[in-house]
């Protein structure tokens, strides 16, 4: 397949990963006909969702800022995420977002935890160590008022269905053509490449490309072109989730975190918005009933269950053997889904679009299209696979005995090698950072996040004992002081940082 034969991709799906697909491909190949099929008749999954610090480089890449999109989407900054009681002792750590402000205080919390896993010191949670700790302690913005030496990294919570209509717009501005329309079937020709879509109303859509974002039903690349799908159902028990929205406090205060709270057969977020709080239960299915998951989620908001609105998603957990196969590209649900508990879908979907756009130059290049195919494939797997050993480890790392749920989800019978001798090399006590300077290639997570969680979880063997001490005292207080002091020069409340770009964008 060559360039030359790319004229028209057609993209079949809706929600935030096609409009996402279609915005950026419109502005980098403004050349080809692009449309978008999605039928107005099924909802899209959108609840409050959270992202990684990526989401703003792929704004900002479309030249969309903050100020034009987060008031429309409800938007809030992002600086972490919460792990509550995850180890079954209400304690939490914070999962910050790390920047090159963190650099000499961080390596205070690395030495502890290392003296902390070699059976010196006490437990201490890495939020005093990391600025967005001290951001979300305080319900800070991340989002700084002044400039820093070095640049801070943030995230955002949104909803979105709202993104959504914001990259449709700016995907139509740019002549992307809308089709609503119900799909039918594709047709194949004999190479087994797809040469149309019909949809319900026998309207005919063709197309050199086409780019599968149809959610958990893969309608083109799974169920059309029967590419496998490699379930993570061994190692990931959680399959449902139910949601419901609850409203934000009005006593000024702005959450800048995501909340994620171990229960009994799962876990459940909550998600900040300007307009209110998006929650949500993560479960299996297997441990707990839906009855059951909706009547503790209600119990632990504190809300009527009789008189909320929930909403119940089934799950998929997984991804294709392939995202691209013959003519199709699938991103999203469609391609890969890991359960939630690091936002990581948007990011998945952002790279994905990346690799396509990469892969359509070295397409007009002349390069074998099977190659091409293979270098997406092989990046995506690398990917998914890391980012599914992260949040394995979430699970593998926990101290919880209360359920069968917990018993069955820490197994690591079936998880990855990878995965089984990183967790060795820090139960050993062994180099960890020369153990994962020897897999930089292969990590998708590094130093870090993995410190983060290992150190906040706690994950430690009473059989290891070894001679390493923990950071001085004066040493860990300095560090404590100077993020402090950070704080409290180039940050404001999030909740008057919000309510101030909220006011301009209706004078704009």
């Amino acid at each position: 397949m060559l360039m030359a034969t790319i004229n028209k991709l057609v993209i079949l799906g809706g929600g935030s990963a096609d409009w996402m697909c279609a915005a950026y491909l419109s502005k980098q190949h403004p050349e080809l006909a692009i449309s978008v099929v999605e039928s107005s008749k099924i909802g899209s999954i959108g609840v409050g969702e959270g992202s990684t610090p990526h989401l703003k480089n792929f704004m900002d890449s479309l030249g969309i800022s903050e100020q034009q999109w987060m008031p429309k989407c409800d938007a809030s900054y992002k600086a972490g995420i919460y792990f509550n009681n995850w180890n079954g002792d209400e304690r939490c750590y914070f999962h910050p977002f790390y920047s090159d402000m963190d650099e000499k205080t961080a390596e205070v919390y690395f030495v502890n935890a290392n003296a902390r896993r070699r059976g010196n010191g006490d437990w201490q949670a890495p939020d005093e160590y990391f600025l967005t700790g001290h951001i979300a302690k305080q319900n800070l913005s991340p989002k700084v008022h002044t400039p820093m030496l070095k640049e801070q990294t943030y995230g955002y919570h949104f909803d979105a269905i709202k993104l959504a209509g914001v990259l449709k717009a700016y995907a139509q501005e740019n002549r992307v053509k809308h089709i609503d329309g119900e799909f039918s079937h594709a047709n194949i020709n004999s190479n087994g490449n797809i040469i149309d879509i019909t949809l319900v109303n026998g309207q005919q859509i063709n197309g050199d490309l086409f780019i599968d974002a149809s959610g958990f039903n893969a309608l083109l690349i799974e169920q059309t072109l029967g590419t496998p799908f490699n379930s993570f159902a061994d190692e990931l028990l959680n399959d449902r989730a139910v949601a419901v929205a609850t409203p934000i406090s009005s006593d000024a205060v702005m959450p800048c975190a995501t909340q994620s709270t171990a229960l009994s057969a799962g876990w459940c977020w909550q998600i900040p918005l300007t307009s209110r709080i998006g929650n949500g239960y993560v479960y299996s299915s297997k441990h707990i009933t839906d009855e059951q998951a909706q009547y503790e989620l209600a119990l632990q908001l504190n809300i009527d269950p009789q008189n909320s609105a929930f909403r119940h998603l089934t799950m998929k957990v997984g991804c294709m053997q392939s995202a691209w196969q013959s003519n199709v590209m699938a991103i999203g649900l469609a391609q890969s889904f890991i359960e939630p508990i690091e936002a990581t879908s948007l990011l998945v979907t952002q790279h994905s679009i990346k690799l396509f756009i990469q892969a359509l130059t070295k397409l007009k290049n002349n390069q074998q299209s099977l190659k091409v195919a293979e270098h997406v494939n092989q990046q995506l797997h690398q990917l998914v696979y890391g980012i599914k050993d992260y949040v394995v480890a979430h699970y593998a790392t926990s101290l919880r005995t209360d359920s069968e749920y917990w018993l069955t989800a820490k197994q690591l019978n079936h998880s990855s090698s990878a995965l089984k001798s990183l967790l060795k090399a820090w139960l050993n006590g062994d180099d960890f950072d020369a153990y994962l300077s020897q897999l930089t290639q292969q990590q998708v997570y590094f130093r870090p996040s993995w410190y983060c969680l290992l150190g906040g979880m706690d994950y430690q063997s009473s059989r290891c004992q070894q001679a390493f001490e923990p950071a001085p005292i004066a040493i860990c207080n300095g560090a404590k002081v100077y993020l402090h002091e950070l704080c409290n020069k180039h940050c404001e409340p999030h909740a008057e940082q919000l309510l101030a770009m909220k006011t301009a964008a209706k004078v704009s």
